[in-house]
């Protein structure tokens, strides 16, 4: 059965277009309290969370860098993603849609092989049909297209032939690490990450004019499709 879910029931029109994706949005971070975030907040942090030395108090109000009242893998990661985006200068770079995608793929892939399961292939296809939909998302917030046909029929258009496939979508996050864990902390959107009867993805990301990133992940078992794990 192929299986079709969203984060968000409700459709959302907003301005069309896309446009460079802004650094990771990050909360506190500065774990050692020198005024900066660096590899050194990172080493504490993960140090912490491994339990090998806990943070004092100070620390603690540092650490829950994604803001979700805890301080786990998901801070590490996102300190991380926010220190490889800082310039030697200081200035923040901004990562393209590319970027974000890749990083989304990448803590997909994560995941499976933390559970024993094999690394989806990253299509290059798939990822077209993908970054597709997230500009169409701006338009039209559905897993029906703004020309009224299916999201299935992004695969035929660009020559992908599907024997299964799921999309997920949400919009608001700021950053990959947060789309992830919005997907992971709902059960459908989870299956498709971690369906282990489809043996490829393609992720998207577009921002819009009023500065939404609006994210789409594809899913599918076919032919028309190449890649690699990353």
């Amino acid at each position: 059965m192929i299986k079709r879910t969203a984060v968000l029931a409700a459709a959302l029109m907003v301005a069309a277009g896309c446009i460079t994706a802004n650094a990771a949005s990050i909360s506190g971070g500065d774990v050692n309290g020198d005024g900066r975030r660096n590899v050194t907040d990172i080493s504490k942090l993960a140090a912490h969370v491994k339990g090998i030395k806990a943070l004092d108090k100070a620390g603690l109000a540092q650490a829950d860098t994604n803001g979700d009242s805890k301080v786990n893998v998901s801070d590490i990661t996102l300190l991380a993603s926010y220190v490889k985006g800082i310039s030697g200068d200081g200035k923040s770079k901004s990562p393209t849609a590319d970027d974000m995608a890749l990083e989304l793929a990448k803590l997909v892939n994560n995941e499976r092989r933390v559970r024993g399961l094999t690394p989806y292939i990253y299509s290059p296809e798939l990822n077209e049909a993908a970054m597709l939909r997230a500009k169409e998302l701006v338009t039209m917030f559905d897993h029906t297209r703004p020309d009224g046909r299916s999201f299935f029929t992004v695969f035929s258009d660009l020559g992908i032939s599907r024997t299964k496939a799921a999309e997920n979508i949400s919009y608001g996050q700021t950053s990959p690490q947060m789309a992830f864990q919005g997907f992971m902390n709902s059960e459908q959107h989870r299956g498709s990450m971690l369906d282990a009867s489809m043996k490829y993805m393609g992720m998207g990301v577009c921002r819009s004019s009023s500065g939404t990133l609006f994210w789409t992940q594809l899913f599918a078992a076919g032919s028309g499709m190449t890649g690699k794990a990353v």
